[in-house]
């Protein structure tokens, strides 16, 4: 199963690569405007049905031939002469804000939700608040109000945790990252004592 792979700008979603023989470089091409904003040659673009809300954009230079993931919204923003490409495209599940019921080292439950199976796969979850927040994790499949996740929680979350499903996770993995307090007191410079700043006794 493919996991959808994050980038900061939120625009990236995936990307594989397969390298090819100089030989078979030789197909027709249309630009288009990228997801960074810049023009590119591709070979074709259309709808992906099993990431839903997304275009699979493929793309061949000499050396290799690769395919990124498109927002479908931002394709039409950014290509709106080539919009028709969009058409039959499904839309993405709605995105979710819910409260922690109970919660696995694989998993988190919202027994407020009446999901449908397997409706967020691939799409990123994050402890928003609470016990655990700053934690990104996939869901690799959920059922009507559990979502079982790619890899297990460096800190469990609990009733004291919100969550959110979406594609855009605006606050990156921070969990388990580390300075040491030595590195820190070493960066920051200590104010100084003013001289002369002593009252006299009268």
């Amino acid at each position: 199963m493919r996991i959808l792979t994050q980038y900061l700008n939120k625009k990236i979603v995936a990307e594989s690569d397969i390298i090819l023989p100089e030989t078979q470089y030789s197909l027709t091409s249309m630009l288009i405007i990228d997801i960074n904003g810049a023009e590119r040659a591709c070979l074709s673009v259309r709808p992906d049905k099993d990431w839903p809300g997304y275009l699979k954009v493929q793309f061949k230079n000499k050396k290799r031939s690769y395919t990124q993931w498109y927002p479908v919204g931002d394709f039409k923003i950014n290509n709106p002469q080539l919009a028709h490409l969009a058409k039959g495209a499904t839309e993405p599940p709605p995105e979710v804000m819910g409260i922690v019921t109970k919660a696995a080292p694989r998993s988190v439950t919202d027994k407020m939700q009446k999901w449908e199976t397997d409706l967020y796969i691939g799409i990123p979850v994050w402890i928003s608040r609470g016990k655990g927040e700053g934690q990104v994790r996939t869901v690799i499949f959920n059922n009507n109000d559990t979502l079982t996740i790619d890899k297990e929680w460096e800190i469990l979350p609990d009733e004291t945790s919100q969550f959110i499903i979406s594609y855009n996770v605006h606050n990156p993995q921070a969990t388990g990252n580390t300075l040491a307090q030595s590195e820190i007191d070493s960066q920051v410079e200590k104010p100084k004592k003013k001289e002369g700043s002593k009252k006299k006794k009268i």
